[in-house]
């Protein structure tokens, strides 16, 4: 009866167990909780006292106290983890607490207990099965044989402890040359800083998911699926730089019940948002949208995505449109629809950007506001007074402000007070692309700029119509206060109808025209740093055009670009350097010998030597 008993009851400790995990949670009164706890430890212990009353301590039994040990402690264990869960409190994120993290290493303590437990009461009632029915010598092997398995059990959770700290910390060699797989030391340090809840949603379809709805593109599916891994390795490094950050994966053409609250989106957009801090109106989330199709998008989507997260959880800056000199943003142009410029507000508060006005009623130009981090002038048609002239000029060069500016053609106002100080002139002359459609222009052309970098699909470039041109002159009003880059250039395809006839005839010619500059301060010292974007048209930011080819995108960077961190534009790109050797005619005959002569006859050679010595041997044996 005892032998029975003493073969039921380890199984039996090891299904009280079980079952508490599966029920555990059926139980909430407190007095029936504490209850309950007493019956499992009762249940689970049982074996192991009934054993110890009978025999008492025995040292052939300490492989069975171990295994109960484990039970037991797997048990308490997850008691403690209910206690210390995490309680809603107001003021208190979840995040910033320990608890979470607590909660999750118990739960792995817990999990491998149980089976180690499990493993162990197996293993030993199979073995004493064994044992009894096999002679001495059987029973040497067997305990040999046991005793690698339970140093195997003991290795187990040291390993799995290793894996699990290397997930959690997202250790990984990264042996290609240009750290393909590895964030850079630049990103991970501005990664660190981010103190604001980050979610990044990416739009790719998984493998088995590649031939999307019945209707889609199939070949562009499948191509997502071939970038997919590499932004999951890539997404996953930012993820493990900071906790605040999460990544998730839908696929757009299959889980459309996820779309709700991301809009019209289409696979291979990724999508980074974060909550504003002022959810006053619009959306509550400040939002950056970053495309990657193909794998050469891959080379600067760390620059991109670092940038966009950087550019959602910077605190909410001020920006304040002047409105007292016929600029777009005034009442003059109310109706006029197709010229506001209402979709570019809008998308400055889903970047976190507060937007007020500012004009004669405000103080305009005696007084400029003290909180502004940015002023935007969008196409003033009326000239500045001397004193906005003034105004306008120092809070660049002496309070280091923030200005973008757009020309109107159409207007009075040239800049030419500003655009002397920095060697610049302003040709107010239409610019024709195709004489079919005057004035239009597709801009593709940009030069070298840590800011225009940011810009994605530049392929397609900038629809950039009805705009002056510059140029860079050796003359004006010396020393010049600004140095000037350009950053959107319209390309080799275009020319300045001066005659205004809508064809190219005289001395007219096509050339390259510069669209927009960077206007900086020039100082010795390097401590200015004030920043003018100046576009030579506005129409290309107005509601009519701003939705075509990337006007969005541009329009977005000439704001954002301003202030994101310098570091941004020092993360390196991820190009796959391949290098090709030319073989001169000689270096070829010589290739095609060693194919052809050389191997071969190497192969040959050893095999003969081989035959030769095994007969040899074959022969002396005889």
């Amino acid at each position: 009866m005892n032998i029975s008993l003493q073969r039921v009851l380890p199984f039996f400790s090891v299904l009280s167990l079980f079952l508490f995990f599966l029920f555990d949670g059926m139980v909430t009164e407190p007095k029936r909780k504490i209850l309950w706890y007493v019956a499992i430890f009762l249940f689970l212990s049982f074996d192991i006292l009934y054993r110890t009353y009978l025999n008492g301590f025995r040292k052939e039994d300490k492989s069975r106290y171990f295994a109960y040990g484990l039970g037991i402690s797997a048990f308490i264990l997850s008691i403690l983890r209910d206690l210390i869960e995490f309680k809603p409190t107001a003021g208190l994120s979840e995040e910033a607490s320990s608890i979470p993290k607590i909660r999750e290493f118990l739960l792995l303590v817990v999990v491998l207990f149980s089976l180690l437990y499990l493993l162990q009461i197996v293993l030993l009632e199979i073995g004493k099965a064994s044992l009894e029915a096999q002679s001495h010598l059987a029973k040497s092997k067997n305990s040999l044989l046991q005793n690698a398995v339970l140093n195997f059990l003991i290795l187990l959770p040291i390993l799995v402890a290793v894996n699990y700290f290397a997930i959690k910390r997202n250790y990984n060699f990264d042996l290609s040359s240009q750290g393909k797989f590895s964030l850079s030391s630049i990103s991970k340090n501005l990664l660190k800083q981010v103190a604001t809840e980050v979610t990044i949603t990416a739009f790719y379809p998984r493998p088995l998911e590649a031939d999307g709805p019945p209707n889609g593109d199939k070949m562009s599916a499948f191509a997502l699926t071939r970038v997919r891994p590499d932004i999951e390795i890539l997404l996953d490094q930012i993820r493990s730089e900071n906790p605040k950050i999460t990544v998730q994966f839908i696929n757009a053409d299959v889980e459309v019940d996820l779309l709700k609250d991301f809009g019209q989106v289409s696979n291979g957009t990724i999508f980074v948002r974060s909550k504003k801090q002022s959810l006053s109106l619009g959306s509550p989330f400040a939002e950056e949208r970053v495309v990657a199709k193909e794998p050469k998008d891959l080379e600067d989507l760390e620059r991109k995505l670092v940038a966009a997260i950087l550019n959602v959880t910077t605190e909410q800056k001020k920006v304040y449109f002047t409105t007292s000199n016929g600029e777009r943003f005034g009442i003059g142009f109310k109706p006029l629809p197709n010229e506001q410029v209402n979709r570019f507000v809008s998308s400055l508060s889903f970047l976190n950007f507060k937007v007020s006005e500012w004009g004669f009623a405000q103080g305009w130009p005696a007084k400029l506001p003290e909180d502004a981090d940015m002023l935007i002038i969008l196409g003033p048609t009326v000239p500045f007074s001397a004193e906005a002239q003034i105004a306008i000029k120092n809070y660049v060069l002496e309070k280091n402000g923030k200005l973008l500016i757009t020309m109107e053609p159409k207007g009075s106002e040239n800049l030419e007070w500003l655009l002397n100080s920095a060697g610049v002139k302003f040709h107010n002359t239409g610019l024709v692309e195709r004489d079919e459609k005057p004035g239009l222009i597709q801009a593709k052309r940009f030069p070298d700029n840590k800011l225009t970098e940011l810009i994605q699909k530049k392929d397609m470039g900038i629809l950039f119509p009805y705009s002056g041109y510059f140029t860079l002159e050796s003359t004006g009003a010396a020393p010049f206060l600004f140095k000037s880059n350009p950053i959107l250039e319209s390309g080799y395809e275009v020319y300045a109808d001066e005659n205004k006839n809508g064809k190219m005839d005289g001395a007219e010619k096509k050339d390259n025209r510069i669209l927009s500059l960077v206007l900086s301060p020039l100082s010795l010292t390097g401590d200015k740093t004030g920043k003018i974007i100046l576009h030579s048209g506005t129409s290309w930011i107005t509601d009519q055009f701003i939705p075509y080819l990337m006007n969005v995108q541009l329009s977005t960077v000439s704001v954002t670009g301003l202030f994101l961190d310098v570091a941004v534009a020092e993360i390196p790109e991820k190009k796959e350097d391949i290098q090709t050797i030319n073989l001169t005619d000689n270096q070829k005959l010589i290739v095609w010998a060693i194919g052809v002569f050389f191997f071969p006859g190497l192969i040959i050679s050893f095999g003969s030597y081989y035959v030769y010595v095994r007969r040899k041997k074959s022969l002396a044996d005889v």
